[in-house]
């Protein structure tokens, strides 16, 4: 391997980040719950509960550099513009790197000082990351374009998680402060559900459209406006903690996601690396309807937002990711073993998690759950990490 193969191409360092990231904390959490269950303390900490911790390094910091690694590829292609040069995208895998380095620095030793500066770190990253993206936005402005809303849409989402994260470091920095519970919801509902609404609403039909005989392509730009005018409806029912308006938000957002499934499955024959993100979405109906039945005060703990980060978010990373390494490794687009075996697994994890919430959050399935996650995500995790490592199969730069 080339030192520099890595840098080769936005998706390959980034995406070797996120995926080694994502299997250590599902590993790390595997051992938290474990012990927890067998009444043993956590594994070292400092002053925070290193339980409170899973949602913040998940959102914060596992998932952004696959998000980036995806966005850096195509944004400038949805607006017509030439790949980014290694300068505008090196930094933000740096510093994704830096802080998976500080991150796991600060879970072993309990320091939380390393801890604060992982997140600043990966807020350093997303500021770049977000600054580059803006930046291509604003060249399709002046060369007199209209608007990619897809793109803007994605920044959004950014501007939000930045606002999160500095309530996040708020909360590391004086754990007194009570802004935990603010970084962790536009985390989950304002930047990491609508990363993944907005890319499936730009990638869904156009990959339909080539691969599906007969398919009618379907993305009314409306479907964005309503899907964040309710987003932002459900987070102020949260931050207000209005039950109301939390229900009714989760009850349209149920209903304008199953529209949007329903219009995009496919009437005929597709491959399956299209049957997963058709799956995959499909979750996203059965989430937001959980949280509405949550808010009306049934007790079914997590089984929302579990249904909407495991089955949903899971579901549609191993899709997504998988089509974009399969394609830009020269690889046919097909779904590999590895893939429908993490895609499968996936589900299975989805389903334990949603009854265990249903049974009280019981210790041993927690811990099964995390299993199950884990036997599906690190076979995938591992292939993908080898083709990041490797030149393109075609001979070809990238």
């Amino acid at each position: 391997m080339k030192p520099d193969i890595l840098l080769a191409a936005p998706h390959r360092l980034l995406f070797l980040i996120g995926v080694v990231q994502l299997a250590a904390m599902m590993l790390w959490w595997l051992t938290v719950l474990s012990r927890l269950h067998l009444g043993m303390a956590a594994p070292a900490g400092g002053d925070i509960p290193q339980a409170l911790l899973h949602a913040p390094i998940l959102v914060y910091l596992a998932l952004p550099p696959l998000f980036f690694g995806f966005l850096l590829t195509v944004f400038p292609r949805w607006m017509g513009y030439p790949d980014i040069e290694r300068e505008s995208f090196a930094p933000v895998a740096g510093g994704y790197g830096l802080a998976t380095l500080l991150s796991w620095g600060a879970l072993l030793s309990g320091n939380d000082r390393l801890l604060a500066a992982a997140f600043a770190s990966a807020s350093l990253a997303c500021l770049w990351g977000f600054s580059v993206l803006l930046s291509i936005a604003l060249r399709e402005r002046h060369d007199g374009k209209a608007p990619t809303w897809h793109g803007w849409s994605i920044l959004a989402a950014f501007v939000f998680g930045l606002i999160g994260q500095i309530a996040l470091m708020a909360f590391i920095l004086n754990p007194a402060a009570a802004t935990l519970s603010l970084a962790n919801s536009l985390g989950l509902w304002a930047m990491l559900l609508p990363v993944f609404v907005t890319v499936c609403h730009r990638m869904i039909p156009f990959f339909a459209g080539n691969v599906v005989e007969g398919y009618v392509r379907w993305r009314p730009n409306w479907i964005l406006g309503a899907y964040w005018g309710l987003t932002m409806l459900i987070i102020a029912g949260q931050l207000l903690a209005v039950s109301f308006l939390q229900t009714f938000a989760a009850l349209l957002l149920s209903a304008l996601t199953l529209l949007m499934s329903w219009k995009w499955w496919p009437r005929t024959k597709a491959p399956a690396l299209f049957w997963v993100l058709i799956i995959g979405f499909a979750w996203a109906p059965i989430g937001y309807a959980l949280w509405a039945i949550s808010s009306l005060g049934l007790p079914i703990g997590r089984a929302p937002e579990h249904a909407l980060t495991i089955g949903f978010a899971g579901s549609l990373l191993i899709a997504m990711i998988t089509r974009v390494t399969q394609g830009h490794s020269g690889r046919p687009l097909e779904l590999p073993l590895a893939g429908k075996f993490a895609f499968v697994g996936m589900q299975s994890a989805a389903a334990a998690r949603i009854a265990t919430a249903l049974y009280a959050e019981d210790g041993f399935w927690l811990v099964i759950s995390a299993i199950i996650f884990l036997i599906a995500f690190l076979p995938w995790a591992a292939r993908n990490a080898r083709i990041y490592l490797s030149p393109r199969k075609d001979g070809k730069p990238g």
